[in-house]
This record gives C-alpha cells, sequence and structure tokens, in this order.
C-alpha cells in the first residue's frame, strides 16, 4: 500500500543508498484515493491482482503485468484481496536532470497491448526490473553500484520506448488545470471530515457550480461528490484495518453522515460488509 504524507500529494521519495524509490512488499489489502506524485512510478505485480484508476483509463493489473503511471498524473488504487509487487518511484529532479524537456514529455503504454514490439519494449522493462530486485534483496559486494546504473538503464527505455512530446498549447492548458485540481484537492483534504458543499469548494478556485462539475469531472472523470466519499472511504478503509474503533464512530470521524450511502459503496468496492472485511483483513 504507498505511503503518503496527505491523501492528495505523495511527496517523492527514495530508498536508503539508491536514488529512486524501490520497494518490494506484500499487501494484504489496500484502498488509496486519488493523489498525485512528481515522481514517474512503475508497479509490476508479482502476485495476487491491483487496480490503478487514472481519470481515463483503468490497469488491472494480475501477476506479470506492469503499469507506468506518468508524473502529476491524479490515480487511486485498490487491491481488494492483496498483492505482492515491486514499486518503483524515480523522482522528479532525477527524472528532470537526464531526460531533455522532461515536463514537455508524456510517459505511458497500453499495458494490454499485444503488439510484438510493445509486448518486447515492456518485455525489457520487466528484465531490467528484474535484476534490479535481484541485486536489491541478495546486496553482493558492489551490487549497489550496478543497481544504479540500471536506473539509467530503465530511464533510457522509458525516454526512448515510452515517451511522447506534449504540444505548447497542451503544456500550458494542463498546467491551468492541474494548478486548480491541486487548490481543489489540497481544500478537500484539509476539510474532507466536514462538510462541503458545491458552492464551498467552487467558489475555491473561482469557478460557477456548473463549470466546477463539469471541469471536474472531465479531469479526474468522476464527480467532486464521489471523490469526497472515496477520501473518507480511504481514512475509514485504514482504520477499520489498524484499529479496534466501532464503524460508526469511524464514520462520524471521517464525516461519512449517511451510512446507506458508505454501506452500498463499501459493497461496491470491497464485495462484503464492512464488519466482514474488517474480520478477514485486519492486521
Amino acid at each position: 500500500m504507498e505511503k503518503k504524507t496527505n491523501a492528495n500529494h505523495e511527496i517523492d521519495r527514495i530508498t536508503e543508498g539508491l536514488d529512486i524509490f524501490f520497494w518490494i512488499f506484500n499487501d494484504p489489502s489496500s484502498y488509496v484515493s486519488t493523489h498525485w506524485h512528481t515522481a514517474i512510478e512503475i508497479h509490476y505485480v508479482l502476485e495476487g491482482g491491483v487496480d490503478i484508476y487514472l481519470p481515463n483509463q483503468t490497469y488491472n493489473l494480475k501477476a506479470g503485468d506492469i503499469a507506468l503511471i506518468d508524473s502529476t498524473v491524479l490515480h487511486s488504487i485498490r487491491s481488494i484481496n492483496g498483492n505482492k509487487a515491486i514499486l518503483i518511484q524515480i523522482p522528479y529532479p532525477i527524472l528532470a536532470r537526464y531526460i531533455p524537456n522532461f515536463d514537455e514529455i508524456l510517459f505511458s503504454f497500453d499495458y494490454k497491448s499485444t503488439a510484438p514490439e510493445v509486448v518486447a519494449k515492456k518485455k525489457a522493462l520487466i528484465k531490467i526490473i528484474n535484476r534490479m530486485k535481484k541485486l536489491f534483496e541478495e546486496k553482493p559486494d558492489g551490487g549497489m553500484l550496478k543497481f544504479n546504473s540500471l536506473i539509467f538503464d530503465l530511464m533510457y527505455h522509458l525516454y526512448h520506448d515510452f515517451s511522447h512530446p506534449k504540444d505548447s498549447e497542451q503544456i500550458l492548458l494542463e498546467k491551468k488545470s492541474f494548478d486548480r485540481i491541486k487548490t481543489i484537492m489540497k481544500y478537500t483534504n484539509d476539510h474532507y471530515n466536514e462538510p462541503i458543499s458545491i458552492p464551498e469548494i467552487a467558489s475555491i478556485v473561482a469557478l460557477n457550480e456548473d463549470y466546477f462539475c463539469h471541469f471536474f469531472k472531465k479531469n479526474l472523470g468522476i464527480t467532486y461528490l464521489q471523490y469526497l466519499n472515496e477520501l473518507r472511504m480511504s481514512h475509514i478503509h485504514q482504520d477499520l484495518l489498524s484499529t479496534d474503533i466501532p464503524l460508526n464512530e469511524l464514520l462520524d470521524r471521517h464525516g461519512f453522515t449517511n451510512y446507506k450511502v458508505f454501506r452500498r459503496m463499501f459493497l461496491e468496492q470491497f464485495g462484503t460488509t464492512p464488519a466482514q472485511y474488517r474480520k478477514v483483513h485486519k492486521k
């Protein structure tokens, strides 16, 4: 499960002794609400499954699948029954230092593609990641020198195989929209456990209510109310698995006032009741 400094912006992290964040983890269950980070993120699933939701795309990853999430792309993560995976985050300063005009480039690929060329390029990435995994786990003498060289090999493949230039108009439009989204998400994160109306949140970015609703749905792929409830749900999910606090107190603590809506959402997301989920997955 991703560890965040708040519910919408994850600070770029690095693993001790490395220039990137490299994590091999066993995740029993996770529900991470919509967030973003300036790092490029790679998920490589070893066992189990995980769903990653982007505004216009969903990754339904299983063992052997790999996903690439570009810098500042909004996404949420759900793994009902858990997964074992490798998470790599390449921090923005490293990317901007070594990749020409990094802010003017998109990084992506179709993880479902069966085109031979795409499959071969993804296999090349996976091969590098498996070599990194072996060095990271075995830690041979001088192994971290080789590991760090593989970081540059990884970035080389990302740049040459999975990068696409943005046009200048797109860059300006994205910056303006993303600045608004950051403001919306920060305010929501600070006040998510309080009632937030559409007029209130729309006024934060100086938009009228109708345009705000259109703007938010266009950029995040969900309505603002869905996003707000998703954020509240992520906090409840975390406490559900890590505390013995009664469910009604958790709902009240995290601003979910309508139990019926919560129960319906939880059932849709996890296929069971909160009580049963806690019983099965509690740490």
